[in-house]
């Protein structure tokens, strides 16, 4: 009863906060008088009703959807795999790390441009979400292996432990929080710049082409604040969805492996 009564007042304060801003959208839409640059909220909200009860609006969804899926997944695959390679030799860690701090202090209005040159406005995207997963990842799970206590390693040495053993008792277990760490930092940035790549390269079936397509027709303004709302609702169900969905896995694999949750 207690736990359910913060989520209540919770929700209801994250409520009260949106309703102060919308309010102040519609200030600010009153006194400026220009619906066409700066439309209302009730217009906004209108046109993106609209956009919803149209075909065309889930296939461009699942287009983005699906591009930046994809960029996670491989993110995901190659940031852990470098994280191993860099924490077992120390040659793959001196050759990988200038390369991942490149990609980290590099723009990514930068990327984009050179990438779409290259590659094309389809895969674009694709690429610069791996950019956006990768590091994070590798810094998480490369962590998370230097976190594992060297004397248990050399232990399991001398009782000659089976690596599969070693792997599921203490390397899994102790790279687990960091790991989901990671997914939880950046499955909400991956969304926004694959997005933002989509933009920049315009495209073509992508949330980010009818956000580009918006700013050049003056009369079609209002489809840019109705896209845009897509967006940030599609990033806050993303963060919200997968943070449940993360935090439950760990648990339960939390649960299975007889630890305790520290978070």
């Amino acid at each position: 009863m207690e736990a359910f009564k913060k989520i209540s007042l919770r929700c209801l304060k994250l409520l009260l906060i949106a309703l102060f801003w919308i309010l102040v959208w519609a200030i600010c839409a009153k006194i400026m008088n220009l619906p066409i640059l700066f439309p209302s909220p009730v217009n906004v909200l209108k046109r993106f009703f609209e956009l919803l009860g149209t075909k065309e609006f889930y296939l461009i969804t699942g287009s983005s959807l699906y591009r930046v899926f994809s960029g996670i997944i491989i993110g995901i695959l190659i940031g852990s795999i470098l994280a191993v390679l860099c924490s077992i030799s120390k040659l793959v860690y001196d050759i990988f790390y200038p390369v991942i701090t490149v990609i980290k202090s590099t723009p990514i209005a930068s990327f984009v441009l050179l990438i779409w040159l290259f590659m094309g406005d389809q895969i674009t995207p694709i690429i610069i979400t791996v950019i956006m997963v990768l590091p994070i990842v590798w810094a998480n799970i490369y962590k998370g292996i230097e976190s594992i206590d060297k004397n248990l390693i050399e232990v399991c040495r001398a009782y000659k432990i089976p690596i599969k053993k070693r792997i599921s008792a203490f390397y899994v277990p102790s790279i687990m929080p960091f790991f989901v760490s990671s997914l939880l930092s950046g499955i909400g940035l991956a969304w926004k710049a694959g997005v933002a790549a989509e933009v920049l390269c315009s495209t073509k079936r992508s949330m980010g082409e009818e956000i580009w397509n918006a700013k050049y027709d003056i009369e079609r303004a209002v489809d840019l604040y109705a896209w845009t709302v897509a967006v940030i609702l599609i990033s806050l169900v993303f963060e919200l969805v997968f943070s449940k969905l993360i935090k439950k896995l760990l648990n339960k694999y939390i649960k299975s492996t007889g630890g305790s949750n520290e978070n």
